[in-house]
């Protein structure tokens, strides 16, 4: 019996139209070398993996992680190009509607997500979707980022519910489906409402 679905947040929820783009401009801007699969990785460790309160330190340790210098100049580029992809910050148009009526069916909604601080932070300011969540939890706040099967198992153990019990809904294969079903939860990989909608109905899950 399902008891719990847990949703990622970027492009399940929520999304920026300015996706890869500041990541993109980053690399540009910095004029590095780096391949743009290293640098999500290097941004994803150096801001999603501790709470940073000090934006701007934040920015100079991800300035030190990729190789740059940590000017003024370097910082500031980095962190504007990041605050503006971050202002561009909305939620689907089936989001709200989907989690108040899974609440009101007496499922329990949590949401695991790779995310800063700052991006939270943008979350509350952009949309509403933290209002119809039970409990959110962050990449910060676990010390670890997905892939790694410790985020999914972390999570378990803090939900205190059995992995056949849960359905986590995500947006890439890899990261995303794959590492909890090893765990023993269920798992689907959003591509957009409708096909969502089939899937829950297949766990016996009817949305409008």
């Amino acid at each position: 019996m399902i008891k719990l679905i847990i949703f990622d947040l970027w492009q399940t929820l929520a999304y920026r139209n300015t996706k890869k783009w500041s990541t993109s401009q980053m690399l540009e801007k910095t004029w590095s070398s780096l391949p743009h699969k290293d640098f999500v990785k290097i941004f994803e460790l150096s801001l999603q993996t501790k709470k940073r309160n000090n934006k701007y330190e934040a920015y100079e340790n991800l300035c030190k992680n990729m190789g740059l210098l940590m000017t003024k100049d370097n910082v500031n580029l980095l962190m504007n190009i990041r605050d503006f992809a971050e202002s561009k910050t909305k939620e689907y148009p089936h989001s709200i509607s989907m989690l108040k009526q899974l609440q009101k069916q007496g499922y329990k909604t949590w949401l695991l997500s790779n995310s800063s601080i700052f991006a939270v932070e943008a979350i509350k300011e952009k949309t509403a979707i933290l209002d119809y969540i039970d409990y959110p939890l962050f990449s910060f706040e676990l010390g670890t980022i997905k892939p790694d099967l410790a985020f999914f198992e972390k999570m378990l153990e803090i939900t205190a519910c059995k992995p056949e019990e849960t359905i986590m809904v995500w947006d890439k294969l890899d990261d995303d489906v794959l590492p909890p079903r090893e765990l023993g939860m269920h798992a689907i990989l959003f591509e957009n409402y409708e096909q969502l909608k089939s899937d829950f109905a297949s766990f016996g899950i009817v949305l409008e």
